[in-house]
């Protein structure tokens, strides 16, 4: 009888530590997965506002060359959603210098972008250093 009694002492505390590890396991897996969800989402976002700063880089170049090929390129000021766009033209004989700055709540930077005047081509296209916030 003692040796029943022994064996299932120390069968209920391989048992509970058994549990005890189950859970902490289960517990570790799902502290991972929740974390993986929350990166996943945050990642998503960051490539949404990726694809949008980029459309809209691709549409403002679009529109500065169209502007060169059919009418005079001009510094503005555009305002629409939450984007702040302020554009500065230098005319420099032969091609124009445009500096584009956009704005959000989030994020500013510039950047320019050269266009030849007589066909309207994209000569050059880069980021301005220190531009960023």
């Amino acid at each position: 009888m003692k040796i029943y009694q022994r064996l299932f002492q120390n069968h209920s505390g391989s048992v509970l530590q058994i549990v005890l590890i189950v859970f902490m396991m289960l517990t570790f897996a799902l502290s991972i997965t929740t974390f993986s969800i929350l990166q996943s989402g945050r990642n998503l976002k960051s490539i949404d506002t990726l694809m949008k700063q980029k459309n809209l880089e691709i549409f403002l170049v679009k529109y500065y060359s169209d502007s060169v090929q059919n009418d005079i390129l001009l510094s503005d000021d555009y305002s629409f959603q939450n984007y702040q766009i302020e554009t500065t033209v230098d005319d420099l004989g032969d091609h124009y210098e445009v500096v584009t700055t956009i704005e959000t709540i989030d994020y500013q930077y510039q950047f320019l972008t050269e266009i030849e005047v007589e066909t309207g081509t994209v000569l050059n296209f880069e980021y301005i250093e220190g531009g960023y916030i």
